[in-house]
């Protein structure tokens, strides 16, 4: 909480360094652990007689069943789930026997946070699992949970904010002071965040660049939240709602800083500051333009200079692409139909845990590191549909393949290796995206395209679920 005595705030020097070390902490150089750890998350969605959408399925609904009802029936009969504690976000957390977790986001979300497993294979495997656990129990409430960057069926209107704590509220207070897309992001959006080990002191620099320049790449490769003038809608939010905290870190783009720490620690002086915590413990959504550093340099006129603690939440709040944690969170990846989440895996992985094709990747891509905001923005709009884009991303996820080989199949599991090479035939290759396949589903009948994304389609092969 800040104080209002400027000698117990921290000062700008030790906050720079504070932040440096959190996202990379000290060298280590026998580290060699490859772990890897995924955060999917889905939309509940109500499913009429005739396969369309009735509606989001909300968490909490008294008298009739809500999600929360769901997964607390689940944690009494599962020896998957356990029971319901208190987390940060309120009550609403369910902790999982393998060490990962179930949490929600703001417009009513599932997210799954798995353990960290040391293969790709074991980790879709569990993704698998508590999917299925979720969607056999919600399907008996006439609900499905479809697994897509966006929520195409709903309005986001029809879709209140489902969290009713402190911080959520000023943050989407927050976000509406910057426009619309706040609450487009928060309540309508669904994202696969891919957490990757940094590596020891020969490999954390290189997997920190190559993970911020194969960013665009991942978004233009596997959008599949189509739109007005777009197929990755969910990346447009992020490109609108707020660039202080969003994007790539200034001094990574423009080549101005070389230490990885540096740049992240400039990134985080530079965003604005979204919440304030005051000393009776509630919420207060920042002012646009209101930096961090200028919290340092002239405290706010109400709440005083921040603390460590106000530092460290700040940096909760920083959602640029790549987010160092002590680990790398990539954040580019959105919700793709179960045929097709390996895929985005296995690349993604293979790009930076494979040391010949991480260092080729680096020497192809990092001529356009200048380019990295408009490479962005074209994925939103074109993804691969864009000439330029389409060869980009060929190159590299060629090169991931072949660093799937040399990882082997023991990491990666021969369904999902498989699973990467077709997508990368039947559609990047072909310069098509997932929101390519679900806008033509919607347009033929919204009951095929929530199928689809719902994998709801009963096949005896992946290529016949892909449709």
């Amino acid at each position: 909480m800040p104080t209002d005595d400027h000698r117990q705030a921290v000062n700008e020097e030790d906050a720079r360094r504070r932040a440096g070390l959190s996202a990379f902490p000290v060298d280590r150089p026998n580290d060699s652990s490859d772990g890897i750890g995924l955060e999917p998350e889905y939309f509940p969605i109500f499913r009429g007689s005739d396969g369309r959408s009735i509606g989001r399925m909300p968490l909490n609904d008294p008298p009739t069943a809500g999600v929360l009802d769901v997964v607390d029936n689940l944690a009494c009969s599962e020896r998957e789930i356990s029971s319901r504690r208190g987390g940060p976000i309120g009550p609403w957390e369910y902790d999982l026997s393998d060490g990962g977790r179930i949490t929600f986001e703001p417009g009513g979300q599932v997210e799954h946070s798995t353990g960290i497993y040391g293969s790709v294979a074991v980790a879709i495997e569990d993704v698998q699992r508590v999917l299925g656990c979720l969607r056999g129990a919600l399907g008996s409430h006439g609900a499905v949970l479809a697994s897509v960057g966006m929520d195409i069926w709903n309005d986001v209107e029809t879709v209140p904010q489902q969290l009713p704590f402190g911080r959520y509220t000023a943050q989407a207070a927050y976000y509406d002071r910057r426009g619309e897309w706040g609450r487009i992001m928060m309540r309508h959006t669904a994202s696969l965040q891919i957490n990757l080990d940094l590596g020891g002191a020969g490999r954390w620099r290189e997997r920190w660049l190559a993970a911020n320049l194969i960013s665009p790449l991942i978004t233009a490769t596997f959008a599949c939240s189509p739109g007005e003038g777009g197929v990755s809608t969910r990346a447009r939010a992020w490109q609108e709602l707020d660039p202080t905290r969003s994007g790539f870190p200034a001094g990574l783009v423009n080549g101005s800083l070389s230490d990885p720490r540096a740049q992240w620690a400039s990134a985080a002086m530079d965003a604005d500051v979204m919440l304030f915590r005051a000393a009776d413990g509630h919420w207060h959504p920042g002012e646009p333009g209101f930096s961090f550093r200028r919290w340092l340099r002239d405290g706010h006129p109400k709440l005083g200079w921040p603390t460590i603690a106000d530092l460290d939440y700040h940096l909760t709040t920083l959602f640029f692409e790549v987010r160092p944690r002590g680990w790398l969170e990539l954040r580019a990846g959105e919700q793709v139909p179960d045929c097709w989440r390996a895929a985005q895996v296995v690349l993604v992985t293979a790009a930076l845990y494979d040391d010949l094709s991480r260092q080729a990747i680096l020497s192809r891509l990092d001529g356009h590191r200048r380019e990295l905001p408009e490479l962005w923005r074209i994925a939103a709009s074109r993804g691969v549909g864009d000439d330029r884009l389409r060869e980009l991303a060929c190159r590299v996820w060629e090169e991931s393949l072949r660093g799937i080989e040399r990882l082997g199949e023991e990491y990666f599991g021969a369904a999902a290796i498989d699973c990467a090479r077709r997508f990368h035939e039947e559609y990047t290759a072909s310069g098509r995206t997932p929101a390519d396949r679900l806008r033509e589903l919607q347009q033929e009948d919204p009951a095929a395209s929530l199928a689809w994304a719902s994998s709801m389609k009963e096949s005896s092969s992946m290529e016949g679920l892909a449709g």
